[in-house]
């Protein structure tokens, strides 16, 4: 029999819905099978508490008879029931009345590890992790669908030694508070929940099957961070708020759809005649086509005038939309563009010039809603430490005439999403990013998206506020070169015909 306790996560009902047994649980309903007096009292008590499967099975022998029922039916009709409801079960390492460890199930898929601890050395999966969780210590990783519950400090010595491989007998030989039976049973709940891996398989399917669910090993190319990230971002968990639920509506306003415009000196930027552009402009699939990251720029530098013609075509806002809570909208809203996730429109753009015929170098931020620059403080050296990572981040091309930073207001979105809004101020930001591009390649403009940097730096340089105002991309921006495409004839391949 199994060393764990189980139970029924609190909250769990059971139901005789016409006589078929059937359990009413947070992620719906499970019917189990006939209601039998035996069955029925048994998962009540699972209900009431921690209780060993041995016991329970005691339990039912004697129920059964003193139904006048055979035993052996009830009893495997109680083992379906377990493997139905894995997904509601707790499971308790216990020592003795003291509970050292509960794994508690966080989606309707999770299903315990069968079998028993491999008699191998043992290692923690790679991607777990500890942290506080109401007021206890818990285990997790994003490729289990169950939290462990750290309920002893004992348990303590066994995780840090687990974080190398380990065999029984060394776990043995350092966790002295723990007697044989409570670490074999502790060990049995993080084996069975996807915790704790057999080294020999992690290290024989290296180079064939790494990062399975098996192994204790990240799949390949995947930091720890990354895949963090990548599970937080999806329903994955279900223990949690979740999508367009409005998590702070009943604590703060929602942000404004526009920032006001900081304190400095105005420039105003010229308003393309978009009547000729469209005119004018080669057709969609002649700009999609011939769009390429361009890293160098030409001799003449970037205009004013073409600066504001690429911001008002990409990130203008168009129109503003007042709240409208009887249409589920509780915010003002905008338009530009570009599509954002619920027409947040959380993204902020911010230029370091270089040089631009028009306009002084220095830093600025742009008003999509007046269409205007404002020059910014900075302080000295922040344009060139924006040029120099940039030039970094581009194979050390020549420096751009003008250094966007695409920088998220992120409780725009976070007041409406829970637990993703920045996985789509991510989406977000290749949107705008695209759109940049592609306006830059209708306009014969030389532009490249930046894929990395340091966030520090632009914080730094425009003064931004840490986890309010966050950098999310940069696009560098610049005359096209004298020996690049010719923009004005386009390939031949998606001439108009």
């Amino acid at each position: 029999m199994s060393p764990l306790l189980l139970s029924l996560y609190p909250g769990t009902a059971l139901h005789d819905d016409q006589g078929l047994l059937t359990v009413r649980h947070r992620w719906g309903r499970t019917p189990l099978g006939p209601y039998t007096p035996p069955l029925a009292a048994a998962l009540h008590t699972l209900a009431a508490g921690p209780t060993a499967v041995d016991e329970m099975a005691d339990r039912i022998n004697a129920r059964a008879e003193s139904c006048g029922l055979p035993p052996e039916p009830q009893l495997a009709l109680f083992h379906h029931c377990l493997d139905r409801l894995g997904h509601t079960l707790q499971r308790h390492a216990t020592h003795g009345s003291r509970p050292l460890a509960t794994a508690v199930p966080l989606a309707p898929e999770a299903a315990p590890r069968p079998g028993p601890v491999p008699d191998t050395p043992l290692t923690l999966d790679r991607a777990a992790h500890l942290r506080p969780v109401d007021g206890q210590l818990a285990l997790e990783s994003p490729r289990s669908r169950f939290r462990v519950r750290v309920e002893d400090p004992r348990t303590a010595t066994p995780l840090a030694l687990l974080a190398c491989p380990a065999s029984r007998a060394e776990l043995g030989r350092h966790c002295h508070e723990l007697p044989e039976g409570a670490l074999t049973a502790l060990l049995t709940l993080l084996h069975s929940t996807g915790f704790l891996h057999p080294v020999d398989d992690a290290r024989r399917d290296a180079g064939r099957d790494a990062g399975r669910a098996d192994t204790a090993d990240l799949p390949p190319g995947w930091s720890f961070h990354e895949l963090l990230a990548y599970d937080g971002a999806r329903a994955g968990p279900r223990d949690r708020l979740y999508g367009p639920v409005f998590p702070l509506r009943d604590t703060e306003p929602p942000p404004p759809p526009v920032i006001r415009a900081p304190t400095g000196r105005t420039i105003p930027l010229r308003r393309p005649d978009l009547d000729r552009a469209a005119r004018e402009d080669r057709t969609f699939t002649d700009v999609l086509e011939s769009r390429a990251s361009r890293r160098t720029y030409g001799e003449r530098p970037l205009t004013r005038n073409q600066l504001g013609e690429l911001l008002y075509r990409a990130a203008r806002v168009r129109t503003v939309l007042a709240a409208r809570p009887e249409d589920d909208r509780p915010y003002a809203v905008t338009s530009r563009p570009y599509p954002s996730a619920g027409s947040a429109y959380e993204l902020e753009l911010y230029a370091a010039v270089h040089r631009c015929q028009g306009l002084d170098r220095g830093l600025y931020h742009y008003d999509p809603l007046g269409h205007a620059l404002t020059a910014l403080p900075g302080f000295p050296g922040a344009v060139d430490d924006l040029l120099r990572e940039a030039s970094a981040a581009t194979g050390a091309a020549p420096p751009p005439d003008v250094h966007l930073t695409l920088v998220s207001r992120i409780k725009r979105l976070s007041w409406k999403y829970a637990a993703h809004s920045y996985a789509l101020t991510l989406k977000n930001t290749g949107v705008l990013v695209q759109t940049l591009s592609l306006v830059a390649t209708a306009m014969g403009l030389s532009g490249c998206a930046v894929g990395g940097g340091d966030s520090e730096t632009p914080v730094r340089a425009f003064g931004l506020a840490a986890h309010t105002e966050i950098p999310v991309g940069a696009f560098l921006l610049g005359g096209a070169a004298a020996d690049g495409p010719d923009y004005a004839t386009p390939p031949a391949s998606t001439r108009r015909r």
